[in-house]
C-alpha cells in the first residue's frame, strides 16, 4: 500500500460510516478531523456484535453503580465496518478490541473504552484509544429521556506525534416530522373520463 504524503490531511471516523470525501477539514487542529465517536456502542448492536468475540468479565464499579464488565475483539474473520481512518483518498480499517461497563439493574451502557488491536505501520499509526461515556440526557418539552453519549476522548500515536482530543456532548435536540398524504385522480384520468361523457352521452363510462 503506497504512503500518503507527510502534508496530506488525515480524517478519523470510528463510525460505521465512512466520513464523505467531501468533509473539510478547515478549523480542525493539525487538519485531523475526528468524529464518530457516538457509534462506539454499535458494538453490541444486533447487525454487528458478530463480528467481535466477547466476553463477560464479571461484576465491576462505575462510580458507586453496580456494573457488568464486557471485553469485546474484533474478528479475524469477519469484515470490519466499526472502526476506520481516512488518509487522503485511502480508507484504512482498524480493528478494535475493548471494554463496556453495562450496569446491572437496566443493562445500559455507562462507558466503553476501546484501542487498536495492533499497530498500523502502513499508515504510521502505532497506537490509539478512545473513551466514552453514557449517560441520561433529558428532553424537557418532550417529558422524556434518552440514553446518549456525554463525552469522548482519543488518544494516538500518529507519524511520530502524538495527539489528544476531547468531546464534550450538550444542547441535543429532539424532533419529530408529522406527514399527510392526501389521493386524488390524475388530471389525465379525470378529462379523459369528462371527453368520453361529452362524446357518447348516452354510452355508460367503464
Amino acid at each position: 500500500m503506497s504512503l500518503p504524503s507527510p502534508n496530506r490531511s488525515l480524517d478519523i471516523s470510528p463510525s460505521m460510516s465512512i466520513a464523505p470525501t467531501k468533509l473539510s477539514l478547515t478549523g480542525y487542529p493539525d487538519n485531523i478531523a475526528s468524529t464518530g465517536f457516538v457509534t462506539l456502542a454499535f458494538v453490541f448492536h444486533p447487525h454487528m456484535r458478530d463480528s467481535f468475540e466477547m466476553v463477560c468479565e464479571g461484576l465491576g464499579d462505575w462510580h458507586g453503580q453496580s456494573t457488568w464488565l464486557v471485553h469485546f475483539r474484533q474478528r479475524d474473520d469477519r469484515p470490519n465496518h466499526m472502526h476506520s481512518y481516512k488518509v487522503g483518498n485511502q480508507i484504512h480499517a482498524v480493528r478494535l478490541k475493548g471494554r463496556a461497563w453495562i450496569t446491572t439493574d437496566k443493562f445500559q451502557i455507562v462507558r466503553i473504552e476501546a484501542e487498536m488491536v495492533s499497530p498500523m505501520p502502513e499508515i504510521e499509526l502505532l497506537s490509539e484509544h478512545q473513551v466514552v461515556e453514557y449517560g441520561p440526557i433529558p428532553f424537557q418539552k418532550r417529558n422524556t429521556s434518552l440514553w446518549l453519549p456525554k463525552s469522548a476522548e482519543i488518544y494516538f500515536d500518529f507519524r511520530k506525534h502524538r495527539y489528544y482530543r476531547r468531546h464534550s456532548f450538550d444542547h441535543y435536540m429532539l424532533y419529530s416530522v408529522d406527514s399527510d398524504e392526501k389521493r386524488k385522480d390524475p388530471v389525465s384520468k379525470a378529462l379523459g373520463k369528462q371527453q368520453l361523457s361529452r362524446t357518447h352521452p348516452n354510452q355508460p363510462l367503464k
